[in-house]
């Protein structure tokens, strides 16, 4: 009876009953456990925060260590190079050997150094004793000034520097300090700086002096920065402070076992460093180590009576929910039943018959997998038919139906239409289309699980899976189909390019862009080309600044012959090559840019619109003959140099004989009052006279042809920049260095190093 009044849902063999007291059980165990490990724990969390910060004071003296010695090997490396010690030998008595030159040199190798964003190198500044004089990053000045105005610090003033002369010593680590810059009676801060000495052997009359940022190397160096950290010398004077006025023990407090030692109300964790002998120290306040302890123990109760609360109302909430549901699933399947007893096998009546339902519908499903098995081939070629009325199809969709368990193979036909094509008066698309099924018929006679697609306009593809792993058989059909396109070779051209056999569809993707590259490869041939398997991508036909000069003078000739024979040239170089289409069309692009460029000179591009029309750059991709691109080339010229020879005849002669003077002698002093004198008319009239003419300044347009011209001669590599500079009218070298770098954005030897490997090619 009184079985009767207990709810149904909890009984003791219930779905319900039976997950609750599994999850309590669960809850109980963990609760159990994290309490135990909480407690066993805590004696050990002293120690791990005393380990941490021992790990922490090792990586900062490694840190630091590995800093200063690989800012000394740095430093001191620059001793290997012979140019450097040339030029600090001229430097070193800079008066007497006039060696100005040698400070520009001195400054790009210490660039090297500043510039060096792990170095930390504020500044690297040598002192030469003979002149009192320094070289740093900014440029050079008198010790005075240097270590009076620029870098001033009262532990630093110039007494202290020249006695560093009369010091023996080789690398030496200098205390931080703050040093300042007063310039205009205004006193800006540099920061606090760690000098650090170096006086390379032999020298006594000259040292290195490198300002190293000693807070960036601190936040660097330092797991954390909210610890109080400091340095000592092997004296026990401070070298480094984070924080100014913190309390600093004395070496004596710090015995050899390296173990932390407490004092008042802090932890002092120190190392001393193998490669200086300084010793690192960091001080932790005791409170700090308490209040962890204290938080971890608050956090890790509190969680636990969260935890235990939580997970007590997730299990009763999460049993009831999925009790209710299956509930209703049970009398559903006991409304199907047909009646007959089921034996009971398990404690939970529910789950007993959830298997036996279970069981039946795997047996359905198994029957039904096997009978849909047998129909999968023909319901994939039902949907390639289908997916056959869509001329243009999506490439993803294709690599879906793809049987993923045969190996398949690729043929990606590219067609192009001759002009003999348009004139049967049947559109091309249909001409694709007629193709497209021409070859999926051959295909099909061969292979019957082959499919072909029409990707794009003039682009057909087809898929010959094949359990065959002989690549021979597929032979035959594209002889076939090669045949059968020579002879209407003189309507179109077809490129058919041949996958190797992939093992599954899986690879579809990677197989179809591979064959994409394949097909680029088409050379200019007027016959059908068929490409297999992976080819090297032949190396490019370089545009080289030589040729861009060649191109521009025989263009500004206005010699049409000239300026054809130039391109019969480099056609021609193509055709040696065996350059695929591909390339004579970026050649063609690259002519065209040019071009821009030299009307762009003449301040003609505005005209090349008007009335002149450039050919096309989609026809190139259909071209398949060298007269072909020789007619577009015509095409695209002729009306060029009919605008650049009428431009030339239209030039007064006083602009001519100011250009003809510049290219006769550029190697000469010329300035405009020269000019102007030579033309009996004032200088002021000349340079606005010129610049209505040719729309540029009379400076600007001998600064361009004497750099335009320095190109030429730097692709002699046996010519050095003073020489070059020389023949361009900069009897300077500085000078012209600085010119060329303000008109190319870059300097004569970094413009040689960058168009080195492309003069060789040519």
């Amino acid at each position: 009876m009184m079985a009767e009044f207990v709810p149904r849902s909890i009984k003791p063999k219930s779905l319900f009953s039976k997950m609750l007291t599994g999850f309590l059980v669960v809850i109980v165990l963990l609760v159990t456990f994290n309490f135990v490990t909480s407690i066993y724990l805590k004696n050990k969390i002293h120690d791990e925060i005393v380990k941490y910060n021992e790990l922490s004071i090792n990586h900062t003296v490694e840190g630091y260590e590995n800093h200063f010695r690989l800012s000394k090997n740095m430093v001191l490396g620059l001793n290997q190079n012979d140019r450097w010690i040339t030029n600090l030998n001229i430097l070193r008595k800079v008066k007497e050997n006039n060696g100005y030159a040698s400070i520009e040199d001195i400054k790009a190798e210490l660039k090297t150094l500043y510039a060096n964003p792990f170095l930390q190198f504020e500044n690297v500044i040598i002192y030469f004793k003979n002149d009192a004089y320094v070289v740093e990053k900014d440029g050079t000045s008198s010790a005075q000034d240097m270590f009076g105005k620029f870098y001033r610090s009262p532990d630093y003033p110039l007494s202290f520097w020249n006695r560093q002369f009369e010091e023996r010593i080789g690398f030496r680590v200098l205390p931080a300090s703050r040093f300042t810059e007063k310039s205009a009676g205004i006193e800006t801060s540099k920061g606090l700086l760690l000098p650090m000495l170096m006086k390379p052997l032999p020298y006594n009359d000259m040292y290195l002096i490198v300002m190293l940022d000693a807070q960036k190397l601190f936040q660097i160096h330092n797991i954390s920065s909210d610890q109080h950290f400091y340095i000592l010398d092997p004296d026990g004077h401070p070298i480094y402070t984070s924080t100014p006025d913190m309390p600093i023990e004395p070496l004596s407090a710090f015995d050899t076992t390296g173990q932390p030692v407490m004092k008042g109300h802090y932890y002092y964790f120190f190392r001393k460093g193998q490669e200086t002998g300084f010793t690192y120290v960091s001080m932790v306040p005791t409170e700090s180590i308490s209040l962890q302890l204290i938080r971890l123990n608050t956090i890790l109760i509190s969680l636990l009576i969260v935890v235990a609360l939580v997970s007590i109302a997730a299990s009763v909430v999460f049993s009831r929910s999925l009790q209710t549901p299956l509930r209703k699933i049970i009398d559903s399947m006991q409304a199907w039943d047909t009646g007959e007893g089921q034996s009971k096998h398990g404690p939970i009546r529910e789950f007993d018959l959830i298997s036996h339902k279970v069981n039946q519908m795997m047996q359905t499903n198994k029957s039904m997998t096997q009978d849909l098995a047998h129909k999968t081939s023909l319901l994939r070629k039902y949907a390639l038919t289908n997916k056959l009325k869509n001329i243009h199809m999506n490439l993803a969709e294709l690599r879906e139906m793809a049987d993923t368990s045969m190996p398949f193979m690729i043929l990606l036909f590219e067609i192009h239409f001759k002009e003999q094509y348009a004139e049967l008066g049947i559109d091309q698309e249909k001409g694709t289309y007629y193709i497209r099924e021409f070859i999926d018929s051959v295909l099909l006679r061969s292979y019957e699980e082959s499919v072909t697609f029409q990707m794009e306009r003039n682009l057909v593809l087809s898929l010959i899976f094949t359990a065959d792993t002989e690549q021979g058989s597929v032979n035959q059909p594209i002889d076939y189909l090669k045949n059968m396109f020579d002879i209407e070779h003189d309507l179109y051209l077809v490129t058919m390019a041949v996958s190797p056999l992939y093992p599954a569809s899986s690879a579809f993707t990677t197989a179809y862009e591979e064959m994409t590259q394949v097909i680029k490869q088409r050379k200019l041939l007027n016959l059908t080309q068929v490409i297999h398997g992976k080819q090297s991508i032949p190396e490019p036909y370089p545009f080289t600044v030589l040729m861009e000069e060649e191109f521009h003078t025989r263009l500004m000739s206005g010699h049409e012959e000239a300026v054809y024979e130039w391109v019969a040239k480099h056609l021609e170089q193509l055709g040696k090559r065996g350059a695929p289409v591909e390339a004579y069309w970026q050649f063609a692009k690259e002519v065209s840019l040019q071009t821009d460029k030299s009307l762009q000179k003449l301040n003609l591009h505005g005209q090349r619109g008007s009335g002149i029309v450039k050919p096309s750059f989609h026809m190139l991709s259909g071209f398949y003959s060298t007269e072909q691109f020789q007619e577009w080339f015509a095409a695209l010229l002729q009306p060029v140099i009919q605008l650049v020879r009428e431009h030339t005849e239209d030039q007064d002669p006083i602009t001519r004989f100011v250009i003809d003077y510049l290219d006769a002698h550029l190697h000469e002093d010329i300035t405009l009052d020269l000019m102007a004198d030579k033309l009996n008319i004032t200088p002021g009239y000349l340079s606005t006279y010129f610049k209505e003419k040719t729309g540029m300044n009379f400076s600007d347009y001998l600064n361009d042809l004497r750099i335009q011209r320095a190109k030429l001669l730097l692709d002699n590599l046996e010519l050095k920049i003073q020489d070059v500079a020389a023949h361009v009218g900069y009897q300077n070298a500085n000078s012209f260095i600085r010119m060329f770098k303000r008109y190319s954005g870059i300097t004569p030897g970094e413009y040689r190093k960058k168009y080195a490997s492309r003069l060789s090619v040519e």
